[in-house]
């Protein structure tokens, strides 16, 4: 596995991702470092990064925008979650839970 071509963004978007998981984050938090990802992830080799990254911040709109707002938490939640998990499988493993 090769290394990830920007760490510090990748660390940004695991760290607000676990803080939305244990409930000191917010959807509001969550978008924009995402968004702030797809800004700053821009190499060929991690478009499929960026992509992604694109679809979850359409998935954080549609979370806004469609759900009540007491519903937020727990859709974002599960946002937070498949990022993650993606993030994993895409080489970010060593970042889990050293985000910080």
């Amino acid at each position: 596995m090769t290394a990830l071509i920007y760490p510090d963004m990748i660390r940004a978007i695991l760290r607000e991702c676990e803080s939305l998981i244990l409930g000191t984050g917010s959807l509001d938090s969550l978008q924009n470092v995402v968004q702030q990802g797809e800004a700053t992830i821009v190499a060929v080799e991690e478009k499929d990064i960026r992509s992604y990254l694109t679809s979850m911040e359409g998935d954080l709109e549609l979370i806004r925008f469609t759900l009540n707002e007491k519903d937020h938490l727990v859709a974002s939640q599960k946002v937070a979650r498949q990022i993650i998990d993606f993030l994993e499988q895409r080489g970010a493993a060593e970042f889990i839970n050293k985000s910080e």
